[in-house]
Order: C-alpha cells, then structure tokens, then sequence
C-alpha cells in the first residue's frame, strides 16, 4: 500500500470514529423511574367543518406529579412529530394536551425513538436535567367532527 492510500484510509478510519462518538452522545436514554405517574393517555383525530378550519390530531396524557417534584414539561414525540407540550389543569386533573395540525412538518428527532402508533415519547426537566420517557398504550378514539355552521 501507498503512502497516499494510506493517508486516505487513516482520514476515512478517524472520520468513521468521529461519526460513532457523535452519534453516541446524541443518543437519548429513556427514564423508567420518572418523578410523576402518566395515567391511560388518548388521542383523537379532529376535522373542523369548515374548508379554512384547522385538522389534526389531538393528544391528552394525565399525569399526577409525586414528591413535590420540579419538573417542566418541554417536547411531546407522536407519529414522526414533535410539538411543545404544556402541562395543564382539566376539572381537578393534570395533563399534557397537544394538538398536532395535520400540515406540521415531520421530526427527524423522532425518528431516533422507535416509537409504535401507539407510542410517544415525552422530554422534561426535571431540577434543570433534560430527560426522557416513553408514553405506551395510547388509545385512539374515534374521530372528533365539527359541524360547520348554518349558511344564510
């Protein structure tokens, strides 16, 4: 072997090396043990009855927060999309709701999760430490349609 073959296979071997030592820090580990306990989550497709409405899928997850814990809810992961995510008061009950307009780009940070139709994958703080968790079983209910209103 030349010495330029082997200059050009040493560049390639250490460009390969920096591509795996990137590609591991990237990667993100899912919490099993979590500071909150996620309740039965669903989401419903929803169609507004007029031609300019908006239609998407809306997405709900409970959650009940343990031990006074700070944590900040930041990024929700669904079917290729990835939407910020608000923890909010419904009757007496905490949940994430996100809606998720059908005309929202896909994320290619999904893509890293794996997740089944079924799954997402939510991203929190938790005392300023970004962390991951996976939502499983989500349960597809049947389509919301509004009714568009009366013509004159």
């Amino acid at each position: 072997m030349n010495k330029m073959g082997l200059m050009k296979y040493f560049k390639n071997y250490l460009l390969f090396c920096f591509l795996c030592l990137c590609s591991c820090t990237a990667q993100k580990i899912l919490q099993t043990e979590t500071p909150f306990e996620l309740g039965k989550a669903t989401c419903q497709q929803y169609v507004g009855g007029l031609e300019e409405s908006e239609s998407g899928l809306e997405l709900r997850i409970p959650l009940s927060i343990i031990d006074n814990a700070t944590i900040e809810v930041q990024q929700i992961y669904f079917r290729g999309k990835q939407v910020k995510a608000a923890l909010g008061t419904t009757g007496n009950k905490k949940e994430i709701i996100v809606r998720m307009q059908s005309n929202l780009p896909e994320s290619l940070e999904t893509k890293g999760f794996a997740l089944e139709s079924d799954e997402a994958v939510l991203k929190y703080t938790e005392n300023g430490e970004t962390k991951f968790t996976k939502v499983k079983s989500i349960k597809q209910k049947p389509p919301l349609l509004y009714k568009s209103s009366a013509k004159i």
